[in-house]
C-alpha cells in the first residue's frame, strides 16, 4: 500500500487544536447557513425525476423528437419558475427512453425508468406503445400522463395510474364530424357523402369505427372506407378508390410521414371533393406539412389536438418554443407540453414525490391554468379528460388557423373550397 506523501516538515494526521479550530469554523458555517446566506452553503434543490418514452428514433423519429422538445421546454419553464415550491422549490429532472416505435421495447423502458427513480412517466405517442406502457405502470404502481394516443383502450381497461388530457378516439372522431356537420350548414352547400381514408394500426382504426358510427347521426353517407400500411411505399391503389367514389367530402387519418405521401397522392390523382378533412391527422395541421408542400395544402381543414391559440398563456407557449428551437410548435406537441404541467400541478398540491399520493393527487386534478381549448382538465373514474377538446383547424393562406368552434375560431372556415 503507498504511504501517504508529505511536505518536508508536515506531520500526518490533526493535532487536537487543529481539530477543535476546524470544527469550530464549521459550526459557524452551520450557523450561517441557517441563517439563509451564504447561499453556497444551503443544500441545492431536491430533483425529482419524470420519465418519458417516444419513438426518438425510426419511422417515427420526427414526430417523437417534437414531443420531447415540448416536453423539455415545459421542464425548463417550471425550473425557472422556482420548480416545486410546495417541495422547497424541487426541480424537475428527465429521463429519457426511446421506444422506437415497438411496442415490445415499452416494457423495459418502463422496468429501467421506474428503478431509476421516475416518479411519473409520460408517453408514447403511439396507442400501440401506449397500451403497453401503461399496462406495466399499472403493474408497478407508477402514475402515467398520456401525452399522446387516441385509442380509446387506453383508458377503459379499469385502470388507476392511467390518465390521458388529450380527447380519446371517440371525443376526436365524435366532434370533428359535429364541427364538420356545422361548417357545412353553416355554408348553406349541402354535402352528404365521405370517403374515409386512413392508417391500419389502433391509431387509425379506432378513429374510424367512431366516425362511421357517428357520420350518419349528422347526416353524412359513409361511402367508403379504406385502410393502408403507414409504411407502404405508394398509396396510388387506396386514393384510387376514394376518387372513384366521387364524394362530397374526404376524410383522413394518419401519422406524419404518411399523410404528407397519401395527400400528395391524392393531388396527383386529381382528387375532387368539397373539402379534405383530416381527423387526428398528423400532418394536415403541423407547420412542416405547409412548409413541404407549399400551396397545395391551401384550405386543407383537420380536427385535431390543438392549443386555444387566442389565449396569452398558449401565445407565450408557442413564442417560447419557436425561440428554442426555430420552429413553431406541432398540434401534438401542446399535449407532451401541457402533460407536464399536470404533473407538477399534481406535485404541488401532493407536496411529496411519493408515487400512490401523486396518483391521487392527478385523480383530483382541477387545472384551470392551461393552453387548451377546453374548460378545466378534470380526469374521469377512467382516467380521461372529460372536458377534451379537438376543435377544427383549416389552412388558409399558409397558415394553419382554428376555424370551429367559433369561440376559439381565429378565422372563419371556407367552405366549400375553391376549385382547383
Amino acid at each position: 500500500m503507498d504511504k501517504p506523501m508529505r511536505s518536508k516538515g508536515s506531520q500526518v494526521g490533526v493535532s487536537r487544536r487543529d481539530f477543535l479550530k476546524t470544527s469550530a469554523g464549521c459550526v459557524a458555517a452551520a450557523s450561517v447557513a441557517s441563517l439563509g446566506f451564504p447561499a453556497i452553503l444551503r443544500a441545492a434543490p431536491k430533483e425529482i425525476a419524470i420519465g418519458h418514452i417516444h419513438p426518438l428514433s425510426g419511422f417515427l423519429a420526427f414526430d417523437g423528437q417534437e414531443l420531447q422538445n415540448g416536453l423539455m421546454l415545459a421542464v425548463q419553464e417550471i425550473n425557472a419558475a422556482g420548480g416545486i415550491k410546495s417541495m422547497g422549490g424541487a426541480q424537475l429532472k428527465v429521463l429519457t427512453a426511446d421506444s422506437e416505435g415497438k411496442p415490445e421495447l415499452a416494457i423495459k423502458a418502463m422496468e429501467r425508468l421506474v428503478q431509476e427513480g421516475a416518479v411519473s412517466v409520460i408517453g408514447c405517442y403511439q396507442s400501440a406503445v401506449t397500451l403497453v406502457a401503461t399496462q406495466m405502470a399499472e403493474k408497478l404502481g407508477v402514475p402515467f400522463v398520456v401525452s399522446v394516443a387516441v385509442a380509446d383502450e387506453v383508458t377503459a381497461r379499469g385502470f388507476k395510474y392511467t390518465f390521458r388530457v388529450q380527447p380519446n378516439a371517440k371525443q376526436m372522431a365524435t366532434q370533428t364530424v359535429q364541427n364538420l356537420s356545422a361548417i357545412v350548414k353553416a355554408s348553406g352547400v349541402p354535402a352528404k357523402t365521405i370517403a374515409y381514408i386512413h392508417d391500419d394500426t389502433a391509431f387509425g382504426q379506432s378513429l374510424a369505427g367512431h366516425v362511421a358510427q357517428v357520420a350518419p347521426e349528422e347526416g353524412f353517407e359513409l361511402l367508403l372506407e379504406v385502410p393502408y400500411s403507414p409504411k407502404a411505399p405508394d398509396f396510388t391503389t387506396e386514393v384510387g378508390k376514394i376518387k372513384a367514389t366521387n364524394a362530397d367530402l374526404v376524410m383522413a387519418t394518419g401519422y406524419f410521414g404518411d399523410s404528407v405521401r397519401v395527400y400528395k397522392t391524392m393531388k396527383d390523382l386529381r382528387v375532387a371533393a368539397k373539402a379534405v378533412v383530416g381527423c387526428g391527422n398528423g400532418a394536415f395541421s403541423h407547420p412542416k406539412f405547409v412548409k413541404e408542400l407549399g400551396a397545395i395544402t391551401n384550405y386543407v381543414m383537420d380536427g385535431n389536438y390543438q392549443a386555444n391559440r387566442l389565449s396569452p398563456r398558449a401565445q407565450a407557449a408557442f413564442a417560447n418554443y419557436e425561440k428554442r428551437y426555430g420552429t413553431p410548435m406541432g398540434t401534438s406537441t401542446v399535449f407532451a407540453y401541457q402533460a407536464v404541467y399536470v404533473v407538477a400541478d399534481a406535485l404541488e398540491r401532493a407536496a411529496t414525490d411519493d408515487r400512490q399520493a401523486l396518483r391521487d393527487a392527478l385523480a383530483k386534478t382541477h387545472l384551470t391554468d392551461h393552453i387548451l381549448p377546453q374548460g378545466p382538465i378534470v380526469f374521469g373514474e377512467d382516467g380521461q379528460n372529460i372536458n377534451a377538446a379537438a376543435p377544427m383547424m383549416q389552412i388558409l393562406d399558409g397558415r394553419i388557423q382554428v376555424v370551429w368552434p367559433k369561440e376559439y375560431a381565429q378565422a372563419d372556415p371556407v367552405f366549400p373550397v375553391p376549385s382547383a
